[in-house]
């Protein structure tokens, strides 16, 4: 009888270590795999911000150089008004010298 509670608890210190063993590897192996994910959601992530940064930047050029393109036709509307503007005053201006005094239509009783 002693022969066999020797051997049933030399297998139960085995089973024990083997159990503990099992613990172990297993607990490693969850961790090494934790620690592969959130390196993998990292490198993912590093990934996608400068993706992400390069899709912002394309619609903020696309929408600045629909805003620039619009500014550009009135800058050119306003420069052709101000050349519209500065010819009729010239024509104004060459009017009043006719009519002033010693212009062509200054009348003879006006001396």
């Amino acid at each position: 009888i002693e022969d066999v509670i020797m051997e049933l608890r030399r297998q139960n210190g085995e089973l024990s270590e083997l159990l503990r063993n099992l613990s172990n590897d297993w607990r490693n192996d969850s961790e090494r795999h934790h620690l592969e994910v959130i390196d993998a959601v990292r490198a993912m992530a590093a990934e996608q911000v400068p993706f992400n940064v390069q899709h912002y930047l394309d619609e903020f050029s696309k929408a600045l150089s629909a805003e620039v393109r619009i500014l550009l036709k009135e800058v050119g509307k306003l420069r052709e008004e101000k050349r519209s503007l500065q010819h009729e005053l010239g024509s104004l201006l060459a009017l009043k010298s006719q009519y002033g005094p010693g212009g062509e239509y200054e009348p003879s009783w006006y001396v």
